[in-house]
């Protein structure tokens, strides 16, 4: 029975984990707010409309936000916005209720991920819009 629970966990990673590579600039998979889904359907709204185009004009104006919370523990992606544009305080403050209510949902679901780490990505202002960027290079 062991090795059949073993080999079921197994499955069900290697049927999360996606062919293209992994995701590390990307920001929480729409399945996070969907019927079903780990959190409330309005946070993560309430978060990218507080962020809206994450306009800029540095690259010093651009933050990285962790968002969401994987199974396994930490993020479950990022987001790049503007501190040119939004206030850091109530953005943590709703990023915070978001993580909350997904580690919630996820413990209450029995709720498995593929337990990948993600690196957060940097934030660079490219048209003056902030964007995630990987090793310094914009995506």
């Amino acid at each position: 029975m062991q090795k059949f629970a073993i080999l079921l966990v197994l499955a069900c990673a290697a049927c999360t984990t996606r062919a293209n590579g992994p995701a590390v600039n990307q920001p929480a998979p729409p399945a996070l707010d969907s019927p079903g889904g780990s959190a409330s359907p309005g946070t993560l709204g309430q978060i990218q409309a507080m962020i809206g185009t994450a306009e800029c004009t540095s690259d010093s104006q651009c933050q990285v936000l962790p968002i969401g919370a994987k199974a396994c523990g930490g993020p479950a992606g990022y987001l790049a916005w503007s501190n040119a544009k939004t206030d850091a305080g109530p953005l943590q403050a709703l990023a915070e209720r978001h993580h909350a209510e997904q580690q919630s949902s996820n413990l209450a679901s029995g709720r498995i991920s593929d337990c990948r780490v993600l690196t957060p990505p940097a934030a660079a202002c490219r048209a003056n819009t902030c964007q995630l960027t990987a090793g310094g290079l914009t995506r």
